[in-house]
């Protein structure tokens, strides 16, 4: 769960700093696509570290209420990195379906 501190924090860094927002402190308008640090092995190292950062909670506490709701996160959290995905290949072309080919959604090294 700790863990999840440290890929948020570091994925705004790289968004801020490798991404070139064309507005300070908007991560959205990243004029750069950043293929380094951790998005070197996934796409959404912010949507990664909800994920990461639910499964822990629930690992830590198994119910039927976290099943329901950590499965609902998971299922969201998948629809959102979709969405993005869609505007970010509307954005960068080819260059995006060359890293998403690379890269992996949330878990990195997975098959």
């Amino acid at each position: 769960m700790i863990g999840s501190l440290f890929l948020v924090l570091h994925g705004f860094y790289l968004l801020m700093t490798t991404g070139r927002p064309e507005q300070t402190a908007n991560i959205e308008k990243t004029t750069r696509l950043v293929r380094t640090g951790a998005y070197r092995y996934i796409r959404h190292p912010l949507y990664a570290s909800l994920f990461y950062l639910g499964w822990g909670v629930f690992l830590k506490n198994l119910s039927v209420a976290s099943a329901l709701l950590i499965f609902a996160l998971t299922f969201f959290l998948i629809i959102t990195a979709k969405a993005e995905e869609r505007e970010n290949m509307a954005k960068w072309g080819d260059e995006y379906s060359s890293y998403m080919r690379e890269t992996k959604m949330f878990i990195p090294f997975l098959f």
